[in-house]
C-alpha cells in the first residue's frame, strides 16, 4: 500500500501531532466480537502512534500493528481478521479499492471497520481535510458490498452527533461494519 510522496509528508505532519494517532485499547466492540468468533492473528491497519491490540496478544493470538508513518511493517500474507478504526477515511481516494482488495485478501474470516463519515476537525497544509474522503455509511457499505465473497454480519451507525469547534460545526457519524468471508 503505497501513498503518494505528497501524502506521505502530510502524514508525517500529522502524526507530530500529539493528539492524532492516539488509540489506546481494544474497543469493547472487538472484545465482544472475539468472544464468539475466535481468530489466531489480527492486522491492526492503521494503528497510528501506538500499538492498541497489543492486550490481545498472547501465545495463540498474533497482532501485526501496521501504520505507514509510526509502524511500516510489511504487512502479513494473512490473517483472520483485519481491523481498522478511523482509518479508511485517510487513504487518498484514488487508493480506497486497492487498499480495500489488499486487506480483503490478507483477510481470511473476517474483516471489522470503524470509519468516520464526517469532516476531520484537523486539516492537510494544503487546505484539505485530514479526512481525504468523506462519504456517507450507505456509500462505505456499497463500496465494501463490491468485494466479492465476504457477508456484512454486524453493522451500526453512530451519530449525528453534533460537536462545535472553533468555528465549525460538524455532524460526527460513525459506520462500523463487520464482514465474514463467505466459504466457497
Amino acid at each position: 500500500m503505497q501513498n503518494s510522496p505528497e501524502y506521505t509528508k502530510e502524514l508525517e505532519r500529522l502524526h507530530s501531532r500529539k493528539s492524532f494517532g492516539t488509540a489506546t485499547g481494544a474497543p469493547k466492540v472487538l472484545t465482544d466480537f472475539l468472544i464468539d468468533h475466535p481468530v489466531t492473528s489480527i492486522l491492526d491497519f492503521g494503528c497510528g502512534k501506538g500499538t492498541p491490540l497489543d492486550s490481545l496478544k498472547s501465545e495463540s493470538m498474533d497482532i501485526y500493528s501496521y501504520d505507514p508513518i509510526m509502524h511500516p511493517i510489511e504487512l502479513p500474507e494473512s490473517v483472520d481478521l483485519v481491523y481498522s478504526r478511523d482509518v479508511l477515511e485517510h487513504i487518498e481516494p484514488e487508493q480506497i479499492d486497492s487498499v480495500l482488495e489488499n486487506l480483503f485478501t490478507i483477510g481470511t474470516k473476517y474483516q471489522h471497520h470503524f470509519i468516520a463519515c464526517h469532516p476531520s476537525k484537523k486539516g492537510l497544509s494544503d487546505g484539505r481535510n485530514a479526512h481525504l474522503i468523506v462519504e456517507k455509511p450507505q456509500w462505505w457499505k456499497d463500496k465494501i458490498q463490491q468485494i466479492p465473497g465476504w457477508n456484512i454480519i454486524h453493522e451500526s451507525i453512530q451519530g449525528p452527533k453534533i460537536k462545535k469547534i472553533r468555528h465549525l460545526t460538524i455532524e460526527i457519524v460513525k459506520y462500523t461494519v463487520i464482514l465474514e468471508k463467505v466459504d466457497k
